[in-house]
């Protein structure tokens, strides 16, 4: 084969790895594994969640991103907001503290 095919295989090839590159946002399969969902749970509403690698926020209760795809391979629970919304709650009965 002339090399002028060879060179063009070779750009072709860079080129579907650059795409795959950018479509993933740039992440690697390394820093996939390395990735933690935040659980946010509310008083009223459904919980949410965030992850820790692209900062998505969603609804479902799945272990990879459905944005980034980041699989995670840990669960934390920030339940500040729960609180907040439980003491907003407490201000309702009318009483004073």
């Amino acid at each position: 084969m002339p090399a002028y095919i060879w060179i063009g295989v070779g750009a072709a090839f860079i080129a579907l790895l650059l795409a795959a590159a950018v479509s993933n946002g740039g992440r690697t399969s390394e820093t996939k594994g390395k990735a933690t969902r935040i659980d946010r749970p509310h008083y009223y509403d459904r919980d949410d969640h965030v992850c820790s690698v692209c900062g998505a926020e969603f609804r479902q209760n799945t272990m990879t991103c459905p944005r980034c795809g980041a699989r995670f391979d840990a669960v934390k629970t920030d339940d500040r907001k729960f609180i907040e919304e439980m003491t907003d709650e407490d201000d309702w009965d009318g009483e004073d503290d």
